[in-house]
């Protein structure tokens, strides 16, 4: 038996269905990978802006103190 010859609409058939299901893959992967920067984002990006005010007022604190002794 030699090798099968595929025809070239066979062939455009199987790439277009690889292409598809690597589509679908990635698709996935993007959607869950961004969904989850997301969720950080929504709760981090208001913790690190009152850890910063936090130090911030920290901060001006000791140079009050500093400047009235």
């Amino acid at each position: 038996m030699g090798p099968r010859r595929i025809s070239p609409g066979a062939r455009a058939r199987r790439a277009l269905l690889f292409d598809t299901l690597a589509a679908i893959i990635l698709a996935g992967a993007v959607l869950n990978l961004t969904a989850g920067i997301g969720v950080v984002g929504f709760f981090g990006l208001p913790l690190l802006v009152l850890g910063l005010v936090w130090i911030g007022l920290e901060r001006l604190i000791v140079r009050v103190r500093l400047r009235r002794q």
